[in-house]
């Protein structure tokens, strides 16, 4: 196939991304292993105005394309998790009197998955349908993220990793350094918009899910020596992940606390008192409305509010 821009709509000097165009033959020849494609250039689009030409073959499929696009070190091998299922749905059918009646049809849906996790924090994603990018995700990337959060919580419980007062990791946690590229093939995909860009097709979440779960827990519980090992590396590192994440919020909120003690205003009747001398600190009970009342925080005798106007109206006064 051939064929040449139009000028009356690119302008003169318009030309190919030569990056662009390696990207997706790269990205192609991953997806689809055996296949070989040769970008060519005749018109000096490369590097300083040089020509030539870039072949691409990958056998390894998916597998190498996660490797290709990890950045850090890993920490278990590159998991790969294939599996499939059946849906029906009702779509209209040409009957043979020229008619479409709606009919009741079972599609099959494939499911391939290339994941594994690294040192690092990012998570790097790519999700497919039929070789179709779909960079904005849609019901099969749900369905991964949902099976990896599940299984994960069920493996930490049933081993005790986590602790009984303890939340379960999200899903932040479970893909915190993880690299994934999910692949789903099936007959006449529904996408959301004209670009195609998400993925519609209802059944692929519980399908998706079903597979990564059983495949998942499978390696997550195995019992060979280094496959358990890498497994307990991954959740050791997914409860890490969520320890840091919580004592982070904590951390946070103290902060909002602390500023909102300190940036109070208060109304020009009264006065803000402090003093780290606590024979000098006191507490005043008095009457009135909750914003004459100003009690200081536990364990910290330091702090001390105290106002002109309340100290002739105090009921009792004591010290701490």
């Amino acid at each position: 196939m051939r064929y040449w821009a139009d000028r009356q709509i690119f302008l003169k000097e318009a030309k190919l991304a030569l990056d662009t165009l390696h990207q997706r033959a790269r990205q192609t020849a991953f997806l689809v292993p055996g296949l070989t494609i040769v970008v060519r250039d005749e018109f000096g689009l490369g590097e300083g105005g040089s020509k030539g030409e870039e072949s691409f073959r990958f056998d390894g499929g998916i597998s190498e394309f996660c490797e290709f696009l990890a950045a850090d070190r890993p920490v278990c091998d590159t998991l790969r998790f294939t599996g499939q299922g059946t849906f029906k749905e009702t779509v209209p059918v040409l009957d043979e009197h020229g008619q479409m009646t709606p009919t009741e049809v079972t599609r099959e849906l494939g499911v391939d998955v290339a994941m594994r996790w690294g040192t690092g924090y990012d998570t790097t994603f790519r999700s497919f349908v039929n070789i179709i990018a779909t960079p904005k995700g849609g019901t099969h990337v749900a369905g991964f993220e949902q099976a990896v959060a599940k299984t994960m919580n069920e493996v930490l419980r049933t081993k005790k990793m986590l602790r009984v007062a303890e939340d379960d990791i999200v899903k932040d946690d479970a893909l915190e350094g993880l690299t994934a590229v999910v692949t789903v093939r099936l007959a006449e995909p529904q996408f959301e918009g004209q670009t195609k860009e998400v993925l519609g097709t209802s059944a692929a979440r519980r399908i998706v899910n079903t597979v990564i779960s059983k495949e998942l827990k499978a390696f997550l519980t195995s019992t060979k020596r280094d496959d358990a090992q890498q497994a307990r590396v991954v959740m050791e590192k997914a409860v890490a992940a969520a320890r840091t994440r919580i004592a982070a919020r904590q951390h946070k909120d103290a902060q909002r606390r602390k500023t909102a003690l300190e940036s109070s205003s208060l109304p020009a009747k009264l006065a803000d008192c402090r003093s780290d001398d606590v024979d000098r600190s006191e507490l005043f009970i008095v009457e009135g409305t909750p914003r004459s009342a100003r009690r200081s925080s536990p364990g910290t005798p330091s702090s001390r509010r105290c106002c002109r106007s309340a100290a002739r109206s105090s009921t009792s006064r004591s010290r701490p």
